[in-house]
């Protein structure tokens, strides 16, 4: 992808910014504003800052705020938004607070267009927020893998806006709700109807044969055909994102050389910019193509003027400590045998964070498929991926900068055009504060995508199970174990916490979804260290990391 040559020039108008003075982190224990008795654990985030990191938005318009608020659930004549069918999709329910007036779920943002319209979209809370639960204690973990089972949420939305449209009554009850005159419900309904068929065009442009269930998306898939497919306008380009993965956990990202789950894209640099301009892409963002602004950029609705300070929040993030107040004391003793067995099979891929660094600088390990053995689906995908250029061929791969694209690329060459594009199309004075959040990280040179998986530090293990990049082993314990002799079948989106095997409860709990392991992209095969270690060397080995 050349990612760091493409976005030279980008990188080249932007000063480093510093970041400002922060309030009191909260403590361990601390009541969630709006969190209706869940608790926060200390990670360096301040309330304030919390509460921006949910609710802030950087570009995403999924639908008018009013009309979210009016929705009826698709043959129910109950709102949408009631806090049971949001609980039910995965999100995390919350109580109004000045961030969040209306009392939308965690992760829901809102924004005003050039109308002065109001729009409510996703942010990256939605998806990298946790929460577990023990005893009837809730714990919320900020940068944590959430449990919104995205493909459900979307076909709920659009099976609602369809209903609306087609039930009269349904409809003037929305009207009513909308405040909207007699004179103005033919343009409403025509507004909703053509809102509802975007929505249901990308949604079957998404559809998959294995669902993905709570806690995964294949994002890079979803990518890939919002730019190939939607912003391009070519049909023939739309593949099948059938390789989801967990939602990834956020702290240390900002620290390491590369993210993603396949180690694809560098971090130093602009590299930031370029993925959370990805994000608002496919999460509800719009690219118009046809139109040029600024240096040869793209018109586009991602909110660079947010972007600096997402980056630079989720930088001071840190990994959240084990809460002996909740979980129990940890056994000093068999902490420091795991340590010993951590450094003899581990430490050499999971390089270890000191989260008390604030500009600790790490590295990714990426182990080859063939060696790690997990489902490999992820990694093929995005290599095998290759699309008709359509409207960008002939056009320089960093849009000012680079070789030109020919009539087909690799789909994520495309990807990369159109974010860089995105860029160029805001003021430049906006561009530089995006860009200048970043910070420094290990410099890593990627001149092609590597076939394999990132093993990243293991600081917060202990809170985001499941595990594997696909999410298909419930707990450390069982990861522990042989491939051939782990759980085949198990529940996820309940949150319900087991501090002795480390990872989710075996009980199916409320809402969840059933995981099957054979079914293609869902394999648990694969990383089999640790697996022939004895039965009490295995206990340390969790003792100690539950510590990290």
């Amino acid at each position: 992808m050349r990612i760091r040559q493409c976005l030279a020039v980008v990188l080249l108008i932007a000063p480093i910014a510093a970041c400002g003075p922060t309030e009191k982190p909260i403590a361990s224990g601390a009541a969630v504003a709006g969190g209706e008795g869940t608790i926060s654990l200390e990670q360096g985030w301040s309330a304030g800052v919390q509460q921006r990191a949910w609710f802030t938005s950087f570009g995403s318009r999924l639908i008018p705020t009013a009309w979210l608020k009016a929705l009826e659930q698709a043959g129910t004549g109950q709102r949408f938004m009631t806090d049971a069918n949001m609980d039910a999709l995965g999100f995390l329910v919350q109580s109004p607070t000045p961030a969040n007036p209306d009392g939308f779920p965690l992760g829901f943002t809102r924004e005003a267009d050039a109308t002065g319209r109001e729009w409510t979209g996703l942010g990256c809370a939605a998806c990298h927020t946790g929460e577990v639960r023990y005893q009837d204690k809730r714990i919320r973990l900020d940068g944590g893998q959430g449990t919104l089972d995205f493909d459900a949420f979307e076909a709920s939305l659009v099976d609602s806006l369809q209903a609306t449209l087609a039930d009269d009554e349904v409809f003037s009850r929305f009207a009513d709700a909308v405040q909207a005159s007699q004179d103005q419900r033919t343009s409403l309904r025509q507004e909703l109807g053509a809102l509802a068929g975007r929505l249901a065009a990308r949604h079957r442009m998404n559809a998959v044969d294995v669902p993905y269930g709570h806690g995964r998306l294949d994002a890079f898939g979803q990518i890939f055909n919002a730019v190939a497919v939607q912003f391009l306008g070519l049909p023939q380009n739309r593949r099948a994102p059938d390789a989801p993965v967990s939602y990834p956990v956020l702290w240390d990202a900002p620290h390491l050389d590369v993210v993603q789950w396949n180690g694809s894209a560098p971090n130093a640099g602009p590299g930031p910019l370029l993925q959370n301009i990805t994000t608002a892409m496919a999460v509800y963002g719009s690219l118009d193509i046809s139109r040029h602004e600024g240096i040869e950029g793209y018109a586009s609705s991602i909110d660079f003027s947010h972007l600096d300070q997402i980056e630079n929040d989720l930088y001071a993030l840190q990994a959240p400590r084990w809460p002996t107040a909740v979980f129990g004391a940890l056994d000093s003793v068999r902490v420091d045998r795991g340590s010993a067995i951590y450094a003899a099979q581990c430490l050499s891929c999971h390089q270890l964070s000191n989260r008390d660094e604030p500009k600790r600088e790490l590295k990714a390990h990426v182990t080859p498929l063939d060696e790690v053995g997990t489902d490999p689906r992820m990694v093929r995908n995005f290599l095998d991926s290759v699309s008709d250029s359509g409207a960008f061929e002939g056009r320089k791969l960093g849009v000012v900068f680079g070789p030109d694209l020919g009539a087909r690329a690799q789909t994520s060459d495309l990807v990369v055009h159109a974010a860089v594009g995105a860029a160029l199309g805001h003021p430049l004075a906006t561009v530089r504060e995006a860009v200048g959040s970043y910070h420094g990280v290990i410099k890593t040179a990627l001149d092609s995508h590597p076939d394999g998986y990132k093993a990243r530090p293991l600081s917060g293990i202990w809170a985001s199970a499941p595990y594997l990049h696909n999410g298909s082993v419930p707990s450390l314990a069982e990861l522990l174990k042989p491939a051939a002799e782990r759980i085949g079948h198990f529940y996820v989106g309940s949150r319900e916490f087991d501090p002795q095997t480390v990872g989710l409860a075996a009980a199916r709990g409320e809402h969840a979804s059933a995981f099957d392991t054979t079914l293609p992209g869902n394999s648990n095969a694969g990383h089999a260290y640790g697996t022939t270690l004895a039965a009490a060397d295995k206990g340390d080995l969790l003792e100690y990391l539950k510590s990290l």
